[in-house]
């Protein structure tokens, strides 16, 4: 999402009340709130309303500030269900699978959150939506995953009927928040400084058909979400698709020109667009290659050198002082620390889909000769 495209409403006003009803168990008024964000009340009770990027930021914010709690995403994200996302909790439980409404998730969530981007891949036997912020949404960027990563763990048992939201597994790219303890027991287990935004579950899960699917539903809903998207001017963010492409690469790293060819655009306008979503090439660059690594470190027993090599690294050095400058650890601290969590998160609860005591995708598995992969 571009910075010039926050004064145009996209954000579903059904999401504001959501926010006021959690900050009004802090004793936050409502009314208060919505007059400092600047959302007239009676836009709430428009069906079909909109707020822009900054009344929704805004009100997150005043929310955070007003209530004195900083854990009120994880509050947001525990409030919600699928009714919470309108026609589009329909939708998710009317698809023919999981996989089905995870893709159409995927696809239409700009309909819904269009700072916000996941895409679906699988590493090995575990299931990974891998979520971005693809807008610089400043003081409100943690608020905005906590919400978002902790309601989709709070949605699965509504639409995977017979998963529980503690037996998903959720990545963090931030250190642990202070106010994570206090919120510990209600939460999934969760990992901080992965170097990526994660919602994990067993891959099992994915072709396993919907007791709820109603073919004809499904495609009433992906009809209206195709027609919002249009209306909206909205369609894949260009944020998302850089760092897809960086993900799906096969020999190494490719460069700017490389990406902006496969965008259909030059580089002059590739470039300039990012600077647009207050982003560049180099920052995702950046940012891919951080998240690999911490997946190859906390999920392979590839070596240092071969996981700096897997990256496009000339030598193990370089990619070690890279790490250092990225988390102020080594990969080898990093590797220690994320198998001792893994452990503590096994023993703190069953995880269905692996060995006992085994949460799903902690398995250290072996895996091929390094290639060069960003």
């Amino acid at each position: 999402m571009k910075l010039a495209e926050f004064d145009r409403p996209a954000v579903p006003a059904g999401y504001a009340q959501l926010v006021l009803d959690v900050a009004a168990t802090h004793g936050v008024a409502s009314d208060e709130l919505l007059s400092d964000a600047d959302i007239p009340r009676a836009l709430l009770e428009d069906p079909g309303a909109r707020l822009t990027a900054w009344q929704a930021g805004a009100l997150l914010l005043l929310a955070m500030e007003r209530s004195g709690e900083p854990g009120i995403g994880y509050e947001i994200g525990l409030s919600s269900s699928l009714t919470s996302h309108g026609i589009m909790g329909y939708g998710l439980i009317s698809s023919a699978t999981v996989r089905q409404a995870i893709d159409l998730g995927e696809r239409y969530l700009p309909v819904r959150l269009p700072m916000i981007a996941m895409q679906l891949t699988v590493d090995g036997d575990v299931g990974v939506l891998d979520v971005a912020v693809t807008a610089p949404v400043g003081p409100v960027r943690q608020c905005l995953l906590d919400l978002f990563l902790v309601g989709i763990a709070q949605v699965v048992p509504m639409v995977n009927e017979g998963r529980r939201p503690e037996e998903i597994e959720l990545w963090f790219d931030a250190p642990e928040p202070e106010y994570h303890a206090r919120f510990r027991d209600r939460l999934p287990v969760m990992r901080f400084g992965m170097g990526a935004n994660q919602a994990r579950f067993p891959a099992s899960d994915l072709d396993r058909p919907l007791a709820t699917a109603d073919r004809l539903t499904a495609a009433m809903v992906e009809q209206q979400c195709r027609q919002e998207l249009e209306q909206l001017g909205l369609g894949r963010d260009l944020v998302a698709q850089v760092r897809a492409a960086l993900r799906d690469a096969r020999d190494g790293v490719p460069d700017l020109e490389s990406v902006a060819e496969r965008l259909h655009m030059s580089g002059r306008t590739f470039k300039r667009k990012l600077r647009e979503h207050g982003t560049s090439y180099r920052e995702l660059v950046e940012a891919t290659r951080r998240a690999e690594a911490m997946r190859l470190l906390t999920t392979t027993k590839l070596s240092v050198a071969q996981v700096a090599a897997r990256l496009g690294y000339a030598d193990a050095s370089s990619f070690s002082r890279a790490f250092h400058k990225w988390t102020a650890t080594t990969p080898g601290a990093f590797r220690d620390r994320s198998v001792a969590e893994s452990r503590q998160s096994a023993s703190a609860m069953p995880h269905p889909g692996g060995r006992a005591g085994e949460p799903p995708g902690r398995a250290v598995v072996e895996t091929p000769a390094p290639t060069s992969k960003p």
